[in-house]
C-alpha cells in the first residue's frame, strides 16, 4: 500500500475533522428539523380532525346524512387531504370509499372515545376524533393525510444537508490541499537537502523563501551545510598535506588525545631520490624544475596509494613511503616492493614518452628497507607532523644514496621476510658500510619478479 505523504495526511487529517464535527453538529440540527415537521403536521391532521368532529356534531345527532356528504366533500377538497370519513354510533360509514382503514378499525371501541392517529400502507396518516354532544358519544371522525411531502420535505433537507457538507468538504479539501502543500514544500525540500548532504553534496543550500519556524529552520541547516562544506573541503585540503589514512586516523582524536608520542610498528619505509637534481635544477628554470618536481612526486604518491601505504614527506628531490601505519598491515614489506617495482617501471614508460616528445626528464633510485620503527605525531605543540623514525627508516634512506641509477637496492634480510607466490629475480652487490650501523649490510639490487610459464 503506498505511503501518504505529509500533505495528502494533513489533509485527510482536517477532512475527517470536518466530517466529524459535521456530523456532530448535523445530526441534531436534522432531527430537529424532522422533529418540527413531524409535529406541523400531526398538529394539521389533528387540527382537521378536531374541526371535522365539531361540525358533524349537529349533523350526526339529527340524522342529517346529506349536510354530513357536504362535510365531507368540503374537507376533502382541502390540500394534503385523501379521505374524510365519518362513522355513527350506529355503524353507518359515510365517506372516501377508498382509500380507508379497515372497516374493523372504523367501528371499533375505542375509535368512539379516543382521538388518535394511525399510520397504513400508502403513506397515509388518519386522524381520528370521538364526535360527543354533552359527553355523548354520536360517532367518529377520521381525516386521512398524503404524508409524502412530508416525507419528500425531509428527503430534500437530507440531500441539502449531503449536498452542503459535500460542498463544504470539497472546500475544506482544497483548502486543506493548499495549505498542506505550503507547509509541507518545504520539509520535503529539507528532506530532499538531508538526502544531499547525506550524499555528500554539501554545496546544497535551501533557497526558497520561508517564514516564521520554517525560515530558521532553513538559516540552521545552511549554517549546517556551510559548516560541513568548510569541514569536508578543510579534509580534502588537508589530505593534500597529510596523507587521508594519517588525516583519518587523527581526525577524530581530541586536543588531549594529539599528543607528541609515537608507538613501536612493524613497516616498511622507501626512499626514491631524483638522480642529478642539482645539475638538472642548475640546468632549467625554478618553473620547470617545479613543474618536474610536481610531475614525478605525483608517480610517486599515485603509486604509494595504489600499494597501501602513505606519503611520509618530500624531502627536497627525495619522496619517503611509508607501508604498515598508521593502520596495521601484516602485508607491509610485500607491498612496498610491489610499489617499489611499480614506481621503476612507471618512471621508465614516463620517461620514454618525455624523451620521445622532447620534454626534460630524469631518472630515479630507490631504497627499500622494513623493521621497527617509532610512528606518531612529531614536532611542536603548534606543529605537528606525522612520520617514522628508526634504523629501518635511516637504513632506506642510506640505501637511497648507494642505489645505482633506475635501480632497487634493499637488504638481503628484507626479501627474506618476503613469502612471494612468485620468486624474485635480484643480484647481489658487495656488503656496504652504512653511517650509524655498526655491522655491513649484506645488500641486494632486485632487477624483476619472476613470471613462471603456466604451461609448462
Amino acid at each position: 500500500m503506498p505511503q501518504l505523504n505529509y500533505a495528502q495526511k494533513l489533509a485527510t487529517t482536517i477532512i475527517a475533522l470536518i466530517l466529524f464535527v459535521a456530523m456532530l453538529i448535523g445530526y441534531p440540527l436534522v432531527y430537529r428539523q424532522f422533529s418540527m415537521m413531524e409535529e406541523q403536521f400531526n398538529a394539521l391532521g389533528e387540527s382537521l380532525a378536531d374541526q371535522a368532529a365539531s361540525g358533524a356534531t349537529e349533523l350526526i345527532f339529527t340524522d342529517d346524512n346529506f349536510g354530513l356528504e357536504r362535510l365531507i366533500n368540503n374537507y376533502e377538497d382541502q390540500s394534503g387531504v385523501v379521505s374524510v370519513i365519518i362513522v355513527n354510533r350506529d355503524g353507518d360509514i359515510f365517506g372516501t370509499l377508498s382509500p380507508r382503514p379497515d372497516s374493523t378499525i372504523l367501528i371499533s371501541e375505542e375509535s368512539f372515545l379516543s382521538a388518535g392517529q394511525l399510520l397504513e400502507e400508502g403513506d397515509i396518516a388518519w386522524f381520528r376524533k370521538p364526535v360527543r354532544f354533552q359527553q355523548v358519544v354520536g360517532g367518529s371522525v377520521w381525516i386521512g393525510l398524503n404524508k409524502s411531502p412530508l416525507l419528500d420535505n425531509q428527503r430534500l433537507v437530507i440531500s441539502t444537508a449531503i449536498t452542503g457538507v459535500a460542498l463544504l468538504v470539497l472546500s475544506v479539501f482544497l483548502l486543506a490541499i493548499r495549505l498542506s502543500r505550503n507547509l509541507s514544500k518545504p520539509i520535503n525540500e529539507l528532506i530532499d537537502a538531508t538526502h544531499a548532504l547525506g550524499e555528500g553534496r554539501y554545496q546544497y543550500r535551501l533557497r526558497n523563501e520561508s517564514s516564521g519556524e520554517f525560515e530558521q529552520v532553513k538559516a540552521a541547516f545552511n549554517t549546517m551545510a556551510e559548516n560541513l562544506e568548510l569541514k569536508n573541503r578543510l579534509e580534502q585540503n588537508i589530505s593534500r598535506f597529510v596523507s587521508s589514512p594519517v588525516a583519518e586516523h587523527y581526525m577524530t582524536r581530541t586536543e588531549q588525545e594529539l599528543t607528541l608520542s609515537g608507538e613501536r610498528v612493524e613497516a616498511s619505509i622507501i626512499f626514491v631520490d631524483l638522480v642529478s637534481y642539482t645539475s638538472f635544477s642548475n640546468r632549467n628554470t625554478p618553473e620547470t624544475v617545479a613543474e618536474v618536481l610536481n610531475l614525478y612526486f605525483t608517480e610517486f604518491s599515485r603509486a604509494c596509494h595504489q600499494h597501501h601505504g602513505i606519503v611520509d614527506k618530500f624531502i627536497g628531490d627525495c619522496a619517503m613511503l611509508v607501508f604498515g601505519c598508521p593502520q596495521r598491515d601484516d602485508h607491509h614489506r610485500e607491498h612496498a616492493l610491489d610499489c617499489a617495482l611499480y614506481i621503476r617501471t612507471r618512471i621508465q614508460q614516463l620517461n620514454l614518452r618525455r624523451q620521445q616528445e622532447g620534454l626534460p626528464w630524469m631518472n630515479i633510485r630507490i631504497g627499500l628497507a622494513g623493521g621497527t620503527v617509532l610512528a606518531g605525531l612529531l614536532g611542536s605543540a603548534e606543529r605537528m607532523n606525522y612520520s617514522v623514525i628508526g634504523d629501518a627508516a635511516n637504513l632506506a634512506a642510506r640505501l637511497c644514496d648507494q642505489a645505482p641509477a633506475g635501480g632497487i637496492l634493499t637488504e638481503r634480510s628484507f626479501l627474506k621476510a618476503i613469502q612471494r607466490p612468485q620468486p624474485l629475480k635480484a643480484h647481489e652487490t658487495q656488503q656496504l658500510t652504512v653511517k650509524g650501523f655498526e655491522q655491513p649490510i649484506d645488500t641486494l639490487i632486485v632487477d624483476d619478479v619472476i613470471v613462471e610459464d603456466q604451461n609448462t
